[in-house]
């Protein structure tokens, strides 16, 4: 007797579990399109599907050895996940052993890892910046009469009782980067003061009645008792960048053990972000090559506040 066929619907293999492995094009993404306010949209594209905002795991597949290295694709980068100290697989012995740095001989490594920490911070704070509408830089300056300014521990806990109850009064929305004064002959080291962009209800904010060099009103925040203020309103995403790039270099430090503080009720850490698979070939953008990963990534950004014009294409 002739065997019955079965009728297969289009696209369905026959047989087919839900919980049969797919390939990474169906999971994962090689493309995110993140949309910054002001019309200004970047994007990322690799030559290998890498993304994976659902964070569905591989079926069926055990997880990878711990590696020196890996992509992150946050910041579309390898990046060294280790930090001097922490205990890493010898893969001569098997076993788990302290890591440690040799200064000549890895110092190309704590430079490299140095530089994609810095960049990552960039990046961060950029997001941060952009994604919320701060009204105001801010300096804030310690009074040696008022708090020890070289202390990193009593600073840090008296700037996070400020900063804790002007958010739940002033509704505060903060990014603050520390950073060393210049060190004076008699100091032991340097005396630490912040940078920052501000948003608020009711801040308290006095005119100087001093103006900087383009003009702009000097304010001096009363509520800042630790030291002096300087106050200053923000003009466009221009003034983000510009503040941003000048407090977060390749010079500065981890004085708490971060390159910024950020925080706030509604703040916003993230903008808006898409993923998507397009063809690597046919996207145009500026493009590098990751030998670690064997694969491409190219680069893309289109400001569309410009009518019918794109803006850099290599500011990835």
């Amino acid at each position: 007797m002739p065997q019955k066929s079965v009728k297969r619907q289009p696209g369905i293999r026959p047989n087919r579990s839900i919980f049969s492995p797919a390939s990474d094009f169906l999971v994962k993404y090689n493309c995110r399109v993140k949309y910054f306010p002001d019309n200004v949209i970047k994007v990322t594209c690799f030559s290998k599907p890498i993304f994976n905002p659902h964070k569905v795991e591989p079926f069926g597949k055990e997880k990878k050895r711990e590696s020196l290295q890996e992509y992150n694709p946050l910041t579309d980068e390898m990046a060294y996940k280790f930090v001097e100290g922490k205990t890493i697989l010898d893969p001569f012995t098997g076993e788990y052993v302290p890591l440690v740095f040799w200064q000549d001989e890895f110092k190309e490594t704590k430079d490299r890892v140095r530089s994609d920490s810095v960049k990552r911070a960039i990046d961060k704070a950029f997001e941060i910046g952009f994604a919320n509408d701060f009204q105001y830089f801010i300096t804030l300056t310690l009074d040696e009469k008022k708090i020890d300014r070289y202390s990193p521990a009593l600073i840090k806990d008296k700037l996070h009782s400020f900063l804790s109850n002007a958010v739940r009064r002033k509704d505060l929305k903060y990014i603050l980067f520390p950073e060393y004064h210049k060190e004076h002959e008699w100091e032991e080291s340097p005396a630490i003061h912040f940078h920052g962009l501000i948003s608020g209800d009711n801040l308290n904010l006095k005119n100087s009645g001093l103006r900087n060099e383009d003009g702009q009103v000097i304010y001096n925040w009363e509520d800042w008792k630790y030291g002096f203020s300087t106050v200053i309103g923000l003009d466009g995403r221009a003034a983000v960048v510009y503040y941003v790039t000048k407090y977060i270099t390749k010079d500065s430090n981890k004085i708490f053990g971060k390159y910024y503080f950020a925080g706030g009720k509604d703040l916003k850490r993230e903008v808006p972000t898409e993923y998507i698979n397009r063809d690597y070939e046919q996207f145009q953008g500026e493009e590098y090559y990751i030998p670690q990963a064997k694969m491409g990534v190219k680069y893309k950004t289109f400001d569309l506040s410009f009518k019918g014009q794109e803006g850099p294409a290599n500011d990835g």
